[in-house]
């Protein structure tokens, strides 16, 4: 009996803290609209890359770490880029790649790098796209999409590991 009285106390004043917390001493029954931010958390990456072209450089987070791993023993590596409408399209990606997998990204944004099953391309999305089965999540832009997105039509781009990770 002692233990559930403990913890109704310890209860009630987290309760209270909370309550101080959000609308600070006495504010408990305020009306103004309290606004909170939330920053999206930066997701780890397998691995890093700069991206070189004629028109800039871009820096590259990899999610996938056979991917990652993959890209890790063929650098430096040439890739021939075309820019197409909403995207920017990595050309020559074998059909194997796109064999057994399955989608998993909601609503992908600009600047993620997307492996899309149905559509068998690899992109980079130059604007928010709506959702879609599908399409895989490899990585994002994480610096240089402007450059990237004014690029126009084939283009090749020298991808190294990048030094500072």
């Amino acid at each position: 009996m002692k233990g559930i009285a403990l913890l109704s106390g310890i209860i009630g004043a987290a309760v209270v803290v909370s309550a101080f917390c959000v609308f600070g001493p006495g504010r408990a029954d305020a009306t103004e609209e309290q606004v909170v931010v939330i920053a999206p958390v930066q997701p780890a990456y397998a691995r890093q890359i700069d991206v070189a072209f004629e028109g800039g450089r871009a820096r590259v987070g990899l999610l996938d770490e056979e991917a990652a791993m993959e890209f890790a023993e063929r650098q430096p590596l040439s890739i021939q880029l075309e820019r197409k409408p909403e995207r920017i399209v990595v050309a020559g990606v074998p059909d194997g790649v796109f064999q057994g997998t399955r989608g998993g990204v909601e609503a992908p944004v600009i600047g993620d790098v997307v492996l899309d099953v149905q559509a068998k391309e690899v992109y980079i999305c130059c604007r928010d796209m709506d959702a879609s089965d599908g399409r895989v999540l490899l990585g994002h832009v994480t610096s240089g999409i402007e450059p990237l997105s004014r690029m126009d039509g084939a283009f090749e781009a020298f991808a190294m590991a990048a030094e500072d990770l």
